[in-house]
């Protein structure tokens, strides 16, 4: 099941509604990436941006760029990296009908910034198609 594709409205609502989880992100850490984050004590965020390109119907209630905001949600990992499971209540749901072609998902993963002021992190960068497999592995080094 692709996100999105044919179905309208509802229908595609109740799909994306009916998932424990849209998506999953696991977050892994070269080993020098995961030393500096433990020695600051720092953590990791993860961010989820859902969009998608309106049908003509709705072209007016797209953003600057075009797209059909579906919300965005962060979740805190700690340091060593791990699971961050995005929700279907983090995505606005009743927009799903004003899409013509599926769900699309950006993804960034950045240090917390509680222990530097300036991310330390360089990862993996995710944009693309929400599809079934609901799954990402973004990989970090150390700047």
């Amino acid at each position: 099941m692709v996100v999105g594709g044919n179905a309208r409205g509802e229908k595609l609502a109740e799909s994306v509604q009916s998932l424990p989880v849209v998506l999953q992100v696991q977050v892994s850490l070269s080993p020098a990436a995961r030393k500096t984050l433990m020695q600051g004590r720092e953590g990791i965020t993860v961010s989820a941006c859902w969009y998608g390109w309106p049908i003509p119907q709705r072209q007016a209630s797209a953003n600057e760029v075009g797209q059909i905001n579906l919300g965005r949600a962060e979740i805190n990992l700690p340091a060593e990296g791990g699971m961050a499971r995005f929700t279907p209540q983090m995505i606005k749901a009743r927009r799903l009908g004003w899409l013509n072609d599926g769900v699309y998902v950006n993804v960034n993963v950045w240090s917390a910034r509680r222990h530097w002021p300036n991310n330390v992190l360089a990862c993996d960068f995710i944009d693309g198609v929400l599809n079934d497999r609901g799954a990402v592995l973004p990989h970090c080094t150390v700047h």
